[in-house]
């Protein structure tokens, strides 16, 4: 038995909470936003196979949280200041901490984190149908990979054997930063197109595209050069068009927060891109125009 605190209600936060609940002994619990007035006393959850079914809302709270050992944080990188200022005082010493998010952030940020730190990528597909119930809409698999700190192995395999359980299949990853680039050389190319120009994912693959997406990609290939990390752009683009190929039909999230008129996680994608490219004295003009038109999308929100 394993005492977790999902946080975040959003799609990946409420797909986790509701498949580690599923059929399992373990104590779960949801840290909601702080912003939520009046939560419901249950959520609903439509699984794969489009079965609905609805459960009781185990809410966190300081107690929990900090007999926690295992803490799944599933927010927006924007948020994960917020999270780590209002929640980190109470995490358990001990345990696991696992960052579930689109884009990268600053390794600093983390720092001031004793637990260990991981890092998990997962290709599963949720969205969220009405605020607390959510669809897992496609099957998908998890990467997990040690960013910081140092892992109990006992505790590890028993962390590893109840995230296997409730959401297959997982991937322990010894490589995690190379899996960590290669998902957000993706996400550069497909969020911020299908965003501005209102497409689903599979309209990335029109010809029209391929002279934009080899621009982007060579910048990202080149400043990945100088973070220890070897891409090839014809790799990189084989790997986009895969994905825009089996996610056909999606929403890309990007797209998706600009439709329901959210603040977009562009700024942790291909703004990120931008960055390091000022770091290293490097141009991403490319990047930085898809930075450009997504800021302007956001501000007529």
């Amino acid at each position: 038995m394993m005492n977790i605190t999902i946080v975040g209600q959003g799609a990946i936060g409420l797909l986790w909470y509701h498949q580690l609940t599923k059929g399992s002994n373990n104590n779960i619990s949801l840290a909601c936003s702080s912003r939520l007035q009046l939560p419901p006393l249950e959520t609903y959850f439509t699984d794969i196979n489009n079965q609905t079914t609805n459960s009781r809302l185990i809410l966190s709270n300081d107690e929990k949280l900090s007999n926690a050992e295992l803490i799944l944080i599933c927010v927006k990188s924007y948020h994960l200041d917020s999270v780590l200022t209002s929640l980190a005082k109470n995490f358990n010493p001990s345990a696991s901490i696992i960052f579930c998010h689109n884009g990268m952030v600053d390794v600093e940020k983390f720092k001031t984190l004793t637990q260990p730190y991981y890092a998990l990528l997962t290709t599963h597909a949720s969205k969220v149908l009405q605020p607390f119930h959510a669809q897992h809409t496609g099957l998908g698999h998890n990467d997990l990979g040690l960013i910081t700190g140092k892992a109990c192995p006992i505790k590890q395999e028993s962390m590893l054997r109840v995230l296997t359980k409730a959401l297959p299949t997982l991937t322990l990853s010894d490589n995690i930063k190379e899996k960590q680039w290669l998902k957000l050389a993706i996400n550069c190319i497909i969020n911020p197109i299908t965003a501005i120009d209102n497409i689903d994912n599979g309209l990335i693959l029109n010809d029209k595209y391929i002279a934009l997406i080899d621009s982007l990609l060579a910048e990202i290939t080149t400043i990945a050069s100088y973070q220890g990390l070897s891409f090839t752009v014809n790799d990189l683009r084989n790997q986009v068009l895969s994905v825009a190929t089996k996610t056909t039909k999606n929403c890309s999230s990007m797209r998706s927060d600009i439709i329901q008129k959210r603040k977009t996680e562009i700024n942790y994608i291909n703004g990120y891109i931008v960055d390091l490219a000022k770091k290293h004295g490097l141009p991403a003009p490319e990047n930085e125009k898809l930075v450009q038109q997504i800021n302007a999308l956001e501000q007529h929100l």
